[in-house]
Formats: structure tokens, C-alpha cells, sequence
């Protein structure tokens, strides 16, 4: 796996002549992060807790599903669409099911929001999958999916007979990764709703590896269709900043909430999320919750990632009950962490020549409004309580990662 530059995972490296991490500032230009240095050593890790939905939202959910921009960026979607267009069902995670009493077999739960259900709710059901004759390509056996999982970003499906009890990981169950994946179609079923507008479905889903989606996360061209109905992609962008459509990446072992990011770890989940969203970017950013060398949860990288999802998306008063985005596709940013992980495309940490705000998983820590980087949007009166940033700039015990707006380096 190979998500950060070489030699990032834990010290930066001090630039010639300079006590900071960051690049200095030219002689003669007034430097307002001066005290915000990158440290060259990594301190102890930050515990985290998850949150739930911000206190004071009416429903917990906006009215449009997919405008927050965390699954996919705001005014695409990553719903699958009933034949006639209107959507059934948003996916957002794999969840592996162990056996147990109750259930002998071990299964997998597509887990993800109905629109059409009071609270869009989050709920799940059971995937099965169907081999597809590599000869032919016509339609093989039906096969138990016994687990899905991603070590990084590497997307892996394990599977068994349907003849067997899908319990002995040694000689029942197989997998299937990278080249091999298109040989499956996984399989959904949502029923009907007991009285409801919502008929019963089937959707059938394909993933095959995409080249060069990403310098740093693996992307999968991700397709479904109601049965007998039309392919779609999962992720379309709708023409919003592009025509093409979006790769998915699959996160490992973490939840994130669609409605105000919130991330939580959860070592049986495989998160779903499109090329565009906040999720997706803010790896392919560096922001990755595991130790790269070791692949192992860290709750420090997860912090700076979950700072990452509410700064990509200028989500500035999240944990104060307003879950708007105050951004624009396509708006560029700086940003800069206490530590040097999230590292730009050269390796070095990005230079902030104006800072916007301090990120913790809940939002700003502080806002200078005047440098916000879209001010023709209005902020609300009082900024939620947001206070502004000190002056000098400091990191602070849960605000580790700085945004500033964007401003071409100098000749």
C-alpha cells in the first residue's frame, strides 16, 4: 500500500535554513502561520468518540439526500435507481456478519439509506452473489457470499458453494480480487413496503479494477441495475464537474455518517464511497485512518481524517447543528496538519498564506471569516459560537489541521 510519500509515516523533514516543516515564507512577506510548524516528531495518539447527529436538526437529515458532498461531491448521487429513475436505495457500506445461533452461516449486509422511508434510516440487507462463466460469459451458480473487506483500499470478496456450510475459511471459502472480480455479480433484494410506496427489487452490482483513477487510493468502476433494467454507474457526478462517471474506493474497517461525517471505527464495516466525496479525497489527500507501514487503525490519522472530511467540505458549524456545506465545486484550498502526514503530490507539507480555519472532527475550531475561501457565501449571524483564530495561529488540543485559501506560489 503506498498512500503517503516515502518516509512520511511518522517524522517530516525540516526545510534547509528553516525550524518549520512547512516552506518558508519569501524575505519581506509578513508570515501569519508562523506559529503553526509542523512538528518533527509524532506525538501521542488522540482518542476519539463517535457523535451522533448534531442536536437541534428538525430530522436528521436534510431534504436532499446527496448534497452534503461526504459520499460524493454535492449534486451527484451514489443512490441505485429504480427502472423508472427515482431512487431506491443510497449504499454506503458492506457489513460482514459472523455466524452465530440465530444465523449458522456467516453472511454480508449491504447497508445503506432508503430515501423514501420517514428519517431515511439507515438499514441493510443480505448479498448474495453469481458467478459468471468466464468462458462464455454467460450466467453461472449461485455462491454464498461469506465476507467483503479492503486492506487499504484493495477490494476483496470472499466466497463459497452454496453447498456448503460457509464456515471453514481454509478449504470452503475463496476469493476473489483485482482482475478476477468480474467474473461476479452481487446480489440485493429489497422487499416491498408494508403499505408503502415501494415496490419489491432486485439490483445486481458489478466492480472491476480502474487504472489510474488515483495516484494514491485504488479506484473500482462500480455498476448496478435493477434487474433486467439498464446499467448504471454508482458513482455519477450528473454532469456536476464532469460527464464521465466516478470511481469508488471501498475505506476498510470504519463507519461514516451521511448526514454530519461523523466516523466511527467499526472492524466488520467496508465503507463505499465515490471519487469525488470528501471521503475518497481526503485519502488520496494523505488523511488515511491506518498506520500505512503496518495497515493498523490509528486514532491520530483517524482525527486528522475526520478533520479532513468537515474541511474539504467547508462543513464549518457541523457540530453545532448546522450541517451545510459553505463551499462551491471546485474550490481550491491549502492545507497544512500539526504532524506532516497529509503531504501534497511533491512529498512537502502545503504552505498556508492565509489561514482560513482550524478542523477538528466536529467542525471548526476557529474561523477567520475574512479569509474563508468562498466569501460571496453568507455566514450565519454569530458563526454558531465558531470564535475566530488566535493571532499568531496555534494548534490546539483537538484543532490539528489548518486550511487557507488559495494563492499561487510566488515566481
Amino acid at each position: 500500500m503506498l498512500f503517503l510519500a516515502m518516509g512520511v509515516s511518522g517524522c517530516c523533514v525540516l526545510f534547509p535554513g528553516s525550524k518549520s516543516c512547512a516552506r518558508p515564507t519569501p524575505p519581506g512577506e509578513p508570515d501569519l502561520n508562523e506559529s503553526l510548524p509542523v512538528q518533527d516528531c509524532r506525538p501521542e495518539a488522540i482518542p476519539l468518540s463517535p457523535w451522533e447527529c448534531p442536536t437541534g436538526q428538525p430530522s436528521c437529515q436534510p431534504p436532499e439526500t446527496n448534497g452534503l458532498g461526504i459520499f460524493v461531491v454535492e449534486g451527484g448521487t451514489y443512490c441505485f435507481l429504480q427502472v423508472d429513475g427515482r431512487p431506491r436505495f443510497c449504499p454506503e457500506a458492506f457489513a460482514n456478519i459472523p455466524a452465530s445461533p440465530s444465523e449458522p452461516r456467516p453472511y454480508v449486509r449491504l447497508m445503506g439509506r432508503v430515501p423514501s422511508t420517514p428519517g431515511d434510516l439507515l438499514g441493510g440487507y443480505p448479498v448474495t452473489g453469481v458467478l459468471m462463466d468466464p468462458q462464455t460469459s454467460g450466467t453461472g451458480g449461485a455462491v454464498r457470499i461469506h465476507s467483503i473487506q479492503a486492506e487499504g483500499t484493495r477490494f476483496t470478496v470472499n466466497y463459497c458453494p452454496m453447498s456448503s456450510d460457509c464456515i471453514d475459511t481454509a478449504t470452503q471459502v475463496l476469493q476473489l480480487r483485482e482482475e478476477n472480480l468480474h467474473l461476479l455479480r452481487l446480489r440485493v433484494s429489497l422487499p416491498a413496503d408494508d403499505g408503502g410506496p415501494e415496490r419489491a427489487a432486485t439490483f445486481e452490482v458489478t466492480v472491476t479494477p480502474r487504472l489510474g483513477a488515483s495516484t494514491r487510493v485504488r479506484g473500482y468502476d462500480v455498476r448496478y441495475r435493477e434487474v433486467t433494467g439498464p446499467w448504471r454507474p454508482h458513482c455519477d457526478l450528473k454532469g456536476v464537474i464532469a460527464s464521465d462517471r466516478d470511481a469508488t474506493s471501498f475505506l476498510p474497517r470504519l463507519r461514516i455518517n451521511s448526514v454530519n461525517a461523523a466516523v466511527e471505527s467499526v472492524p466488520t464495516w467496508t465503507t463505499i464511497g465515490c471519487g469525488s466525496g470528501a471521503i475518497v479525497t481526503c485519502l488520496d489527500w494523505g488523511y488515511v485512518p491506518w498506520n500505512p507501514d503496518t495497515g493498523v487503525y490509528d486514532p491520530l490519522r483517524s482525527h486528522l481524517f475526520g478533520s479532513c472530511l468537515q474541511a474539504k467540505r467547508a462543513a464549518y458549524f457541523v457540530g453545532r447543528g448546522d450541517l451545510k456545506s459553505y463551499t462551491r465545486n471546485g474550490t481550491r484550498i491549502n492545507k497544512r496538519d500539526q504532524f506532516g502526514l497529509g503531504r501534497n503530490a511533491n512529498g512537502q507539507v502545503e504552505e498556508l498564506r492565509t489561514l482560513e480555519a482550524l478542523w477538528s472532527p466536529q467542525g471548526a475550531v476557529c474561523l477567520n471569516p475574512e479569509n474563508r475561501r468562498v466569501p460571496d457565501i453568507a455566514l450565519p449571524t454569530g458563526m454558531r459560537g465558531v470564535p475566530p483564530c488566535a493571532r499568531p495561529p496555534r494548534w490546539t488540543p483537538t484543532g490539528k489541521l489548518a486550511t487557507g485559501t488559495f494563492t499561487p506560489a510566488p515566481d
